[in-house]
């Protein structure tokens, strides 16, 4: 008697994918439209400052709350800010980096091979692309000026320039959008640019493609800047702060000082703002994938388990998934679903299923 052919699963208890967006530390400089050449880091100092305890259930209630902070601004003499750093795409999604069942570990590549062969990957990477040239990574400091610029420079030298201000954070923005935020640049070097990432993702060649990323703004001298601010377990805490910026060390004017930088998980969440596919009314913009699509800004839970359409309900259809993918023969006939379970293999991360699941599947 012939054996029954093994149902497609998704699902093992050993399960992880390495994380295929891999992004620098950023780095916060001080620049001058009298002296483009000069780059000077932007220094985290400290300072005292005099609050009012203005907090629920405060235990002074409006009387002084004296307290030392770490700032940054931009120094003297100096009208703008740049923010740097580079990233690289790698096709670390087609396979797991870790799979305790070879069955589970073909069937992810069989869904990689089909979503490539679909499109896919360049559906992806436009995504991408709309987040670095809108400037979302710079979170709050994108609303600090009136003028700004995203440069994007790849590996072959090919440089593009974007008005940031005229893509919008709300709705993904096309190749025509792109073009026509473009100041610097040809649809050629564009088109590159799609392109050389979906290949960065995708490819078998195991080949990076790498982009070098500055915003630059305008601002005015002694405009304070908003580098990541770190979490500081108990133990380490240092009770004479209450704020901590992220910074490293670095020489200028030959003295050591801790220039202020962005982390590359801040930088990477607001790049990662596209999914566009979770279906909720509520919350109509797109948000960072995640596999239950959690808000931090409201705590919302957009793909809780309610829903049904958390990564882990999605990927539990395994069957539907795969051959819906290789049905598909364009970008636009892919699911939204495997378009978002995709995406979270590119984030990366560890996906093995619960004991109970992990011994039906195993």
């Amino acid at each position: 008697m012939a054996k029954s052919p093994t149902a497609l699963s998704l699902e093992t208890g050993m399960l992880a994918f390495a994380r295929s967006v891999q992004i620098t530390e950023g780095l916060f400089f001080a620049t001058s439209e009298d002296h483009p050449g000069v780059l000077t880091p932007v220094e985290i100092l400290e300072k005292g400052v005099r609050g009012q305890s203005s907090e629920d259930k405060a235990k002074n209630p409006g009387l002084s709350n004296p307290q030392s902070v770490e700032y940054a601004v931009i120094p003297q003499g100096h009208d703008g800010v740049r923010l740097s750093f580079s990233i690289r795409f790698m096709p670390l999604s087609l396979r797991p980096h870790a799979c305790n069942n070879t069955d589970v570990g073909a069937a992810y590549e069989r869904l990689a091979t089909a979503y490539r062969t679909a499109g896919g990957f360049r559906t992806l990477a436009l995504l991408y692309i709309w987040n670095i040239t809108n400037a979302r990574f710079a979170w709050r400091n994108r609303f600090q000026s009136d003028a700004m610029a995203v440069r994007v420079k790849t590996g072959d030298g090919t440089i593009l320039v974007f008005n940031s201000f005229l893509l919008k954070l709300d709705t993904p923005a096309t190749r025509d959008d792109l073009v026509a935020a473009m100041v610097e640049g040809d649809q050629e070097g564009i088109d590159k640019l799609i392109d050389g990432v979906a290949h960065g993702l995708s490819n078998e060649d195991q080949e990076a493609f790498v982009v070098k990323v500055e915003w630059n703004a305008a601002m005015e001298p002694g405009q304070e800047i908003f580098p990541s601010q770190e979490y500081v377990r108990e133990e380490k805490a240092d009770k004479q702060l209450s704020r901590v910026f992220a910074k490293l060390p670095t020489f200028h004017g030959g003295r050591e000082l801790m220039q202020a930088s962005m982390h590359s998980q801040k930088i990477g969440a607001g790049l990662r703002h596209i999914d566009i596919w979770h279906g909720s009314e509520e919350h109509e913009a797109p948000i960072s994938v995640n596999p239950y699509g959690g808000v931090q800004e409201t705590s919302a839970v957009l793909r809780d388990p309610k829903s049904k359409r958390s990564f882990y309900d999605l990927r539990a259809k395994a069957e539907t998934l795969i051959t819906g993918v290789e049905a598909a023969n364009s970008p636009e006939e892919i699911s939204g679903d495997a378009h978002f379970v995709m995406a979270n293999l590119i984030r990366g991360g560890v996906f093995g299923a619960s004991g109970k699941k992990a011994e039906v599947n195993g």
